[in-house]
């Protein structure tokens, strides 16, 4: 078998598609920390909003419930839950403020580790940790349609059991206790891509070198990781006794 040719004009599209989406990402990660706060909020409220709307109905909310509650008492706390929603929206703002300082905390710890502070500041790390954040938005779109196109019959049990692309589909509800729910459902596509994400968007903004990147996340924000997990898994087993 002949080996195939690429035609140089080909080659040069592709390097010239490629050399476009680079830019793209580069002018993304580019945008001020604030504007990209605003716009994972403003992402995360969406998707809290469609899938509260859409998904978690009076059907599936009895489906949960049907037998320790009767359905006028169901009923009762559905209205009563959806008039409390709102403390989640007002609240998300604070909670994704929060996470992206804390995980740009621990990643800068990692740039004043490996002596890269005089490449990157602390502010081009916030803004790819606020950017790279677009990630799990599309976790939570495959999410939405999954259960709207394909999941049939459902709970809120099933909706807090399924994540997408993570370890914890290979398994029933049965098979998993609460205990390693969480660490299974980290364990996903998505969030290997967040971690690619990190490194190529602290190379691509500050200039350093690509291996220092890579180390500066793999020996700051894994390890945290790690420790966040089986902090989650303590309470766990100190909320199941």
């Amino acid at each position: 078998m002949s080996p195939v040719l690429l035609d140089s004009g080909c080659v040069n599209s592709v390097i010239e598609k490629t050399c476009r989406l680079m830019n793209l990402i580069q002018r993304y990660y580019s945008i001020k920390g604030f504007y990209l706060l605003v716009l994972m909020t403003v992402l995360n409220l969406s998707m809290i909003w469609l899938s509260k709307s859409v998904l978690i109905n009076e059907t599936v909310f009895y489906n949960t419930y049907s037998e320790l509650l009767t359905y006028d008492r169901s009923m009762k706390l559905f209205e009563r839950m959806k008039d409390l929603s709102w403390i989640g929206y007002a609240f998300t703002p604070i909670l994704l403020l929060f996470k992206f300082s804390i995980i740009s905390l621990v990643i800068y710890t990692g740039v004043v580790f490996f002596n890269r502070q005089k490449n990157i500041t602390f502010g081009s790390v916030f803004r790819v940790v606020a950017g790279s954040e677009l990630i799990f938005i599309l976790a939570g779109i495959f999410k939405f349609l999954w259960f709207y196109l394909f999941a049939g019959n459902y709970d809120l049990n099933d909706l807090g059991f399924f994540y997408p692309a993570s370890l914890i589909n290979l398994f029933s509800k049965a098979e998993v206790s609460d205990l390693w729910r969480y660490p299974l459902q980290t364990v996903n596509l998505f969030h290997i891509a967040y971690i690619l994400l990190l490194s190529y968007g602290i190379w691509i903004q500050t200039g350093v070198d690509r291996r220092d990147s890579d180390k500066i996340v793999i020996f700051s924000y894994i390890p945290t990781l790690i420790l966040w997990v089986v902090l989650v898994m303590f309470i766990s087993v100190g909320s199941s006794i």
